[in-house]
């Protein structure tokens, strides 16, 4: 089976548009925009540009991938690019693809752990193990819980358990699964939804600061903002904090702020969403909330919207932090 997938020009690009359209019952002129309004179509409403969605679909063909099953789709990454990402079904799709595939079977030990009281007990490893009529020797892969282990996400002050606290077992041996087949095949520049996930957050750059160094840059830097917009030249902690919520509140709703009122966060990228909730846990967990308005307003202030949100996230965390303390 041939898994080349680079589209080369104009007419293998037409060719490849017709063969999917003709696959899937869909008229040429339909097949692109179905495709940008479902299987391509991203978390913040945006599609990927024909280039982009016709370099998935060279993926989908080339692999025999059904993007109407989600067996393959697209998340943008933050250098223009999109990254197509594989289901777990579409891996074993593509493993069932090679004449050579020979069967898996998985390993796993007796004992069972924890990180947190959220997660059901799961094993700290399991391994998988690839066998092809043209191997001798069998492919096996083991992977470890304490590699891949996400806590609960916490919005809002709640915790929202997701499936690694629900299914640790089963996100784990997907995880042995998907790494087996990989190197047993040679697959490359293909995706697992967790592992894409973790990929865009890390392409943030940077690192959320330690916020409880007071005589960090990131300190200075929001003192130095305060005294130049008020003309304050106290030093005194409270009447920082003060002033630089006075300052915070300039670009916020006059009310008080509860958990329920937070907005949604309408058009920003995922991994920005994800790097504000950092940045709010890091404060959360430190008490610093005035270092992490200052960093807030120098990180995003050419995002508007991001540093709403991230204002707000951080006025709702700290009024439920001091709710807490009382």
């Amino acid at each position: 089976m041939n898994h080349s997938c680079v589209v080369n020009d104009s007419g293998s690009a037409n060719d490849l548009v017709a063969r999917f359209a003709e696959r899937y019952g869909f008229r040429e002129d339909e097949l692109l925009n179905t495709l940008a309004q479902t299987a391509f179509r991203q978390k913040n409403g945006s599609v990927p540009t024909r280039e982009q969605m016709l370099s998935l679909l060279a993926v989908a063909d080339s692999y025999g991938l059904n993007p109407f099953i989600r067996q393959v789709w697209a998340l943008s990454d933050r250098k223009g690019g999109v990254l197509p990402v594989i289901s777990v079904d579409g891996w074993v799709c593509i493993m069932n693809s090679y004449p050579e595939s020979d069967g898996i079977e998985f390993g796993y030990p007796d004992e069972l752990i924890q990180f947190d009281e959220d997660m059901k007990p799961c094993h700290p490893w399991i391994e998988c193990t690839v066998h092809r009529k043209d191997r001798e020797h069998a492919i096996r892969v083991r992977e470890y819980l304490d590699e891949l282990y996400r806590p609960a996400v916490i919005k809002n002050g709640k915790k929202f358990p997701g499936p690694w606290q629900t299914c640790p077992k089963r996100m784990l041996r997907h995880k042995s699964q998907i790494q087996a087949i990989r190197i047993s095949y040679g697959l490359s520049g293909l995706f697992e939804p967790d592992e894409a996930e973790r990929l865009l957050e890390t392409q943030m750059g940077e690192a959320v600061p330690d916020l409880r160094e007071p005589e960090s840059k990131l300190a200075e830097t929001a003192g130095k903002k305060v005294k130049e917009k008020t003309g304050l030249v106290s030093s005194e902690p409270d009447v920082l904090d003060d002033t630089l919520a006075e300052i915070a509140g300039e670009l916020l709703p006059a009310k008080a702020i509860t958990g329920d009122e937070v907005p949604e966060p309408n058009g920003l990228e995922p991994q920005v969403v994800s790097f504000i909730e950092q940045i709010v846990e890091r404060a959360r967990g430190t008490g610093a909330f005035t270092a992490a308005q200052g960093f807030a307003q120098e990180r995003f202030k050419e995002d508007g919207n991001a540093l709403n949100y991230c204002l707000f996230r951080l006025d709702v965390a700290q009024a439920e932090s001091a709710k807490q303390a009382v």
